[in-house]
């Protein structure tokens, strides 16, 4: 007996033409052309496999998915070309199998779902959070959502590598959350402030955050706690997480970073590339960007085929945080329902300056607060750092970084 697939869509073409090939790859098939219709014929053939559109009047894909669940764990698809894999949390939490978010998106992509779901050969809900978290098409994002699936279930150290803005602290939440310390206590530390001697957690997870930023002080601290004797150092079931900008290797090299702790940390690392190395995911992060800004501010807006090669060719030296801005600010000024070219073009046209001048306001706001905090504590560098809420290295790199002269400011 054939194996019967339920295919339920409204716009009849593209459904005839996806049971066409279904029937031509050997299924029977059943159509409906909405979320209502698709439930009762379910309850007549009980398919082995349903595939659906989520968008669709009177009763969509997600209800239908919602009816389905509450008695069976038959494998149901969903797909449109209106969303993104950001947009399908929702449906992955009700029980979907597999989600597909592409207008270009074809019959036989579907029907390869359809072959891997009646085969068990389905995605586990592990890898459809991660295409909902690390979005992205390309080799590279593939590559790094491959390596956080295998890292997440173990307890073994992992450094993230990459520039600002590529999404560091959210892989670090993947591997935490989807992995074997997800109901355990999890501690995110500011490497730049922290100062040896806080209260660390006895089970979960420690996330170093910025680990270029400690001082040689802390570096020396986190080296003999996960190096040194076995009655002191960081063993399970605590697991170590850590986060950089810069080439551990090279501080090294030069004695500017703690071997102990670099060695600990450079066993397993997740490179992150920045977008500009990446634009074929520039246009689905963009999708997953505005669904969750129209979430967030109540205006169901979509970017045009136009707007998204705009973003695509523009070069992101902020990464995803500077698109995610652009986004925010294109979603609020636009009107109607569909983001134009016109409006990205003006609004990168204003980020780009307005960018630069916050950068370079906090700039001077620090200088400004470090040479105030090392004035009225009379030039004392530890008394300055309690006041700014620093560690000690931490204000000696900003003394160096805005070219400070203690000498003048101790005068």
């Amino acid at each position: 007996m054939p194996r019967v697939v339920l295919v339920v869509d409204d716009r009849a073409r593209p459904r005839r033409a996806l049971a066409h090939e279904l029937e031509d790859a050997g299924y029977a098939v059943v159509e409906a052309e909405d979320g209502a219709e698709g439930w009762r014929l379910f309850g007549q053939h009980r398919p082995d496999v349903v595939i659906s559109d989520v968008v669709m009047p009177r009763s969509d894909g997600l209800e239908l998915l919602n009816r389905i669940r509450t008695s069976s764990d038959v494998p149901v698809l969903l797909f449109t070309a209106r969303g993104s894999v950001q947009g399908a949390a929702s449906a992955f939490k009700a029980g979907a199998d597999d989600f597909v978010a592409s207008s270009d998106v074809s019959v036989e992509d579907l029907v390869s779902l359809v072959d891997r779901a009646v085969t068990g050969n389905r995605p586990t809900r592990e890898h459809a959070e991660l295409a909902g978290r690390l979005v992205g098409t390309s080799e590279t994002m593939r590559r790094v959502r491959e390596r956080v699936s295998a890292l997440a279930p173990l307890r073994t150290p992992v450094l993230v590598s990459g520039e600002p803005g590529t999404g560091r602290d959210t892989v670090v939440d993947a591997l935490h959350e989807l992995g074997s310390t997800a109901r355990e206590e999890f501690a995110r530390i500011d490497c730049a402030s922290f100062e040896p001697g806080e209260r660390l957690p006895a089970t979960g997870a420690i996330y170093l955050d910025g680990v270029d930023g400690l001082s040689p002080d802390a570096q020396q601290y986190w080296g003999e706690r996960v190096a040194g004797s076995p009655s002191d150092n960081l063993r399970d079931p605590v697991r170590l997480f850590a986060s950089t900008s810069e080439q551990l290797v090279d501080r090294v090299r030069s004695g500017a970073f703690n071997a102990d702790l670099a060695g600990v940390l450079l066993r397993i690392v997740i490179v992150l590339p920045p977008l500009r190395e990446r634009t074929e995911d520039v246009s689905e992060l963009a999708d997953a960007l505005v669904q969750r800004t129209t979430l967030q501010i109540g205006r169901q807006v979509r970017l045009s085929p136009a707007a998204k090669a705009t973003l695509a060719a523009h070069r992101w030296t902020g990464n995803c945080t500077d698109l995610a801005r652009v986004i925010e600010r294109c979603v609020a000024f636009s009107r109607g329902r569909m983001i134009r070219r016109q409006l990205v073009e003006e609004v990168l046209a204003e980020a780009e300056p307005s960018l630069a001048g916050i950068r370079e306001q906090h700039a001077l706001r620090e200088r400004d607060e470090l040479i105030h905090a090392i004035e009225t504590t009379g030039g004392n560098v530890s008394r300055a750092a309690r006041k700014l809420g620093r560690s000690r290295g931490a204000v000696y790199r900003l003394i160096e970084r805005h070219g400070i002269s203690l000498l003048r400011l101790r005068r």
